[in-house]
């Protein structure tokens, strides 16, 4: 979704007669687009804004912004701590930053090939901050989803819906659902000579339907690459992550598209360290990865966000715990990986 709103934003600038420079150095405007779901992300931005306020003692006309979710989190912190930026903007605010410059709004083009079709988030999942940032989840229209989709479907790409959460879409104007919406988008690609396929991120297990199922087996177009984050392989853990699921359900839909769609490739998320996960916890994890085979898997140590409820836990894991967890999944997951690929069934790329 960042890279889909960096090139939004790289698309209306040039449109406004604005082109990339290949430094920082050489800039008329630096822009950071942020993103602050771990704290590794968040320090590594602080750590180039700050780099950007050396060029700007030098170069003092440069205007510089922050846009994204950093901003929308600690704007305050942002303007006391870095006086020299001339602008912070939090999400969902390119025309207003575009505007800033130019003294034009802006239209927002679709442009690549992803298409975000809902914006912000209501799960308030433990660890998870977007709803912080992002705010309340809203549908985007079928009309307009549909305008953009007639824009790239021509060039035979892979188009990606993109949103928090796909499977809660709901049209604001027409009531139809993600199902609904895949199935007329679908329909839209058998018009043209040069069919493009469709691909969807990002998905929740409690959501995920067994309609989602069918439409995905009547609709070849759609990719059989679907991404569906698991969290924990432990209930207690899911219980305090707030995932509303529980493994065994989990597990029940994985075999599901496994028995009903048996080309499938099933990629997930993992977090390691979560306040509270035991030595124990963590084994019902490793046990369910072996179980489920994944063929890929986005393993991360549990990251502190302000404001989550997880934030607030006791039980918060020390830093070594966490990364010696991570370091032990994702070891296993490369050979389960490496063993897909030598029975030739690695992921699509």
């Amino acid at each position: 979704m960042n890279v889909h709103e960096s090139d939004q934003l790289r698309a209306m600038l040039n449109t406004r007669g604005y082109s990339e420079v290949g430094r920082n150095e050489d800039a008329e405007v630096i822009i950071f687009n942020t993103c602050c779901i771990r704290n590794t992300a968040e320090q590594k931005i602080i750590s180039h804004i700050g780099e950007v306020g050396k060029i700007k003692q030098k170069c003092p006309d440069i205007f510089i912004a922050i846009i994204g979710c950093l901003s929308a989190k600690n704007a305050d912190i942002l303007k006391k701590k870095f006086s020299f930026v001339n602008l912070i903007l939090g999400t969902n605010q390119l025309s207003v930053l575009v505007e800033n410059l130019t003294g034009k709004v802006s239209v927002i083009p679709g442009v690549g090939n992803n298409i975000i079709i809902t914006h912000g988030c209501e799960n308030f999942c433990a660890y998870c901050i977007v709803p912080f940032v992002r705010g309340k989840e809203f549908s985007r229209a079928v009309s307009e989803i549909e305008s953009e989709f007639h824009q790239i479907k021509r060039c035979g790409k892979t188009i990606f819906l993109l949103g928090q959460n796909v499977n809660s879409y709901i049209c604001p104007h027409t009531g139809i659902n993600f199902v609904g919406l895949l199935d007329h988008l679908c329909a839209l690609t058998k018009q043209e000579i040069s069919q493009c396929t469709i691909n969807f991120l990002s998905s929740h297990p409690k959501d995920f339907s067994s309609a989602l199922i069918d439409c995905i087996v009547r609709n070849p177009q759609v990719e059989r690459n679907i991404h569906l984050p698991l969290q924990s392989g432990c209930n207690k853990i899911l219980h305090l992550m707030n995932r509303g699921y529980t493994v065994e359900q989990y597990t029940e839909k994985v075999n599901a598209l496994r028995e009903r769609i048996p080309d499938i490739h099933i990629t997930t998320d993992i977090i390691c360290g979560f306040p509270g996960e035991t030595e124990n916890d963590f084994s019902e994890t490793i046990e369910a990865m072996k179980r489920l085979q994944f063929d890929a898997a986005f393993i991360f140590p549990y990251s502190i966000r302000t404001d989550t409820a997880a934030a607030k836990m006791a039980d918060q894991l020390d830093t070594e715990t966490k990364k010696r967890r991570t370091t032990q999944l994702i070891a296993i997951q490369r050979e389960i990986s490496r063993a897909k690929v030598l029975q030739g069934k690695a992921i699509k790329r």
